[in-house]
């Protein structure tokens, strides 16, 4: 697959796809969504700061409308969506250009779409799984969004304890916005502060599972992909997680 890292601003993706084209158009599409964000946020900043769900009439770019959704069903401000968001349609842009298969991974929030199996790792700081665990996601899953959030690493507004909370969705917005909403429940006791976590991802709607990590500890919930080892020698895994440890990412490709 061809792949090529981009960043501009706070947006820092990495994009694989079998086509070239495709990684024109997501970059292209992650151009227009933040474009579109900004534009949104100077005549309405309470889409960048509330904490809570909004409702803003009238027609909106996708991109904001998959933030707005997103955050409603998890119960979170629109801008815990962001980075699955932008993720999410310049997968979708990539597609459109004729990428078969196409991984859009944007600060570890990841949009996947095709045909074929793909393999995630699960970073988590200093926590003992952190970088021995990922997932093997099937192509049968696919269409499929994979986002963390982190109270000990990266830059999220987290108000909870964890070291990496994953979902996993349809929907990259879904996920994102959900596991900001999971990591704030991640409080106090390690053990019962987990499953804590755990019953707040029951309630949340259209997401398939949830994996929390906090310390020793580790909580599923839901249909996740295969847990599966991951081999620490892996050089494409220490890179990403080196890379990751700079500015808090939550999952790497390998």
């Amino acid at each position: 697959m061809h792949e090529q890292n981009w960043s501009f601003k706070e947006t820092n993706l990495r994009i694989k796809c079998d086509v070239p084209r495709g990684i024109d158009a997501a970059i292209d599409a992650s151009m227009q969504a933040r474009w579109e964000i900004e534009k949104l946020i100077a005549i309405r900043p309470e889409f960048r700061w509330s904490l809570e769900p909004l409702k803003l009439k009238g027609e909106h770019p996708r991109v904001i409308g998959l933030m707005l959704r997103a955050g409603e069903l998890a119960e979170v401000g629109p801008f815990a969506a962001v980075a699955g968001a932008i993720s999410q349609v310049a997968a979708e842009a990539a597609r459109g250009a004729g990428a078969e298969n196409v991984v859009v991974e944007n600060g570890g929030d990841i949009a996947m779409m095709g045909t074929r199996d793909f393999r995630v790792g699960v970073f988590a700081g200093d926590a003992g799984a952190s970088g021995k665990i990922g997932f093997l996601v099937q192509a049968a899953e696919l269409p499929i969004g994979i986002c963390t959030s982190s109270n000990t690493i990266g830059h999220s507004i987290s108000f909870g304890q964890a070291d990496a909370v994953v979902v996993v969705a349809r929907e990259a917005s879904v996920a994102d916005a959900a596991a900001t909403s999971i990591a704030n429940a991640v409080k106090a006791k390690v053990k019962s502060s987990v499953k804590q976590g755990l019953g707040r991802a029951k309630r949340i709607p259209e997401i398939r599972g949830c994996l929390i990590v906090r310390g020793e500890y580790i909580g599923t919930w839901g249909k996740l992909p295969k847990l599966v080892h991951v081999a620490p020698e892996s050089q494409e895994l220490l890179a990403t997680s080196k890379k990751y440890r700079g500015y808090g990412l939550g999952q790497a490709l390998i």
